[in-house]
C-alpha cells in the first residue's frame, strides 16, 4: 500500500471507564452528564446550498461535539472553519461530487487534533491528543449493496491496516454508514441484544471486523424504542408497510466500552436525508495537553 500523506498539527485515557467487566450483558444507560457527545450521520451531501448550515444547526440543537459525516461529497481533502466549528474532510480527487467522508467538531476539540490522514473518499482518520488518553476516530462510508464485494473487501482491508497501527490503550472509535445489518439478538461479545431487524451478509463482515479488533457495536447494546434504533428509512416507507433498517453504527474498543453511557437515533433531525443521526454520549474527560510534534501516521510502515 502506498504511503499516505498526513496533515500534522502541533498542539494522550479520559479514560472514561477503561477495562472492565460490565455487570450484566447489557450496557446500562447511566443518568450522568456526558463529557462529550459523538455522532455519525449520512447527510446525503453537504455540497448543496444551506446543508452545511443545517448540519451545524443540528449539532448545536442536539449538543453534538463531534459529528462524523457520510456522503459529504466535497472534493479533495482539507479542513475548513465553520461558525465555531471546524470540518475535516476527505473526498474524491477525480472531480466527481460523490461519496466523501468528513468530521465536524467544535473549535475547542479541533485544537486537540494532532493528525489527520485523509485516506480516501470512504475512510478518514482523526487523532486527538488528549489527557489522560488519546482518542482516534475513523469515519467510514461503506459501499451500497449494489457495489461489488471486492470494493467492500478493499475498504475493510484498509481499515484493518489502520487498526493495526492504533494503540490498544487509546480510545479507538470506528463509525459511519456501514450499509450492513447485524440484526436483533446478541451473537458475540461485539454485538448486543438490541439490534434491529434481520442480519445480512454484510452484517457478518462487520461483526467479524469488530471481533477481530475487540470492538463493540455500541448502538446494539442499549435498549431503546425501535424509533430510536433505526438509522435509515426507505423512500417507500409507509404506515401500512414500514421499511426501516439499522445500518449506521458507532464502534468503540472493548477496553473503553463503559465510557459509552447511551446511544440513540434522532429521527426528527433536519437535513433532507433518509438517514437519521446516531448519537452517543461518552464520559471521556477532555483535558489540555502540552503541545508537541507527533510523528506521521503511515500505513506503509511495518
Amino acid at each position: 500500500m502506498a504511503m499516505l500523506k498526513t496533515k500534522q498539527i502541533r498542539n494522550s485515557s479520559s479514560i472514561g471507564f477503561p477495562g472492565g467487566n460490565v455487570k450484566s450483558d447489557v450496557m446500562e444507560t447511566r443518568k450522568l452528564r456526558p463529557n462529550i457527545r459523538i455522532a455519525t450521520w449520512n447527510v446525503q451531501s453537504l455540497n448543496k446550498a444551506g446543508k452545511t448550515d443545517n448540519a451545524i444547526k443540528e449539532m448545536k440543537r442536539l449538543q453534538i461535539d463531534i459529528l462524523g459525516i457520510c456522503e459529504m461529497r466535497w472534493l479533495d481533502s482539507g479542513e475548513m472553519p465553520l461558525d465555531g466549528y471546524k470540518a475535516f474532510y476527505s473526498g474524491r480527487t477525480d472531480g466527481a461530487h460523490e461519496d466523501g467522508v468528513g468530521i465536524i467538531m467544535t473549535q475547542k476539540i479541533a485544537a486537540k487534533v494532532k493528525n489527520f490522514p485523509p485516506i480516501s473518499e470512504r475512510i478518514m482518520l482523526i487523532q486527538l491528543e488528549n489527557n489522560p488518553v488519546n482518542i482516534n476516530i475513523i469515519q467510514v462510508y461503506a459501499p451500497t449493496l449494489d457495489k461489488a464485494d471486492d470494493i467492500v473487501d478493499e475498504m475493510y482491508n484498509t481499515i484493518n491496516e489502520i487498526m493495526k497501527k492504533l494503540k490498544k490503550n487509546e480510545i479507538n472509535i470506528v463509525m459511519g454508514d456501514f450499509n450492513s445489518k447485524v440484526g436483533e439478538g446478541s451473537t458475540s461479545d461485539a454485538v448486543g441484544p438490541f439490534g434491529l431487524g434481520e442480519r445480512n451478509k454484510r452484517g457478518d463482515t462487520l461483526e467479524l471486523f469488530a471481533s477481530t479488533h475487540e470492538l463493540v457495536i455500541t448502538n446494539t447494546w442499549f435498549k431503546q424504542p425501535k424509533r430510536r434504533l433505526y438509522t435509515w428509512k426507505s423512500p417507500k416507507d409507509k404506515a401500512e408497510k414500514i421499511i426501516r433498517n439499522q445500518i449506521d453504527f458507532i464502534l468503540i474498543n472493548k477496553r473503553f466500552r463503559n465510557s459509552c453511557t447511551t446511544v440513540r437515533t434522532y429521527p426528527g433531525a433536519d437535513i433532507v436525508s433518509d438517514h437519521t443521526p446516531v448519537v452517543g454520549d461518552f464520559r471521556i474527560r477532555m483535558k489540555k495537553v502540552n503541545k508537541k510534534l507527533i510523528p506521521n501516521f503511515d500505513l506503509a510502515e511495518t
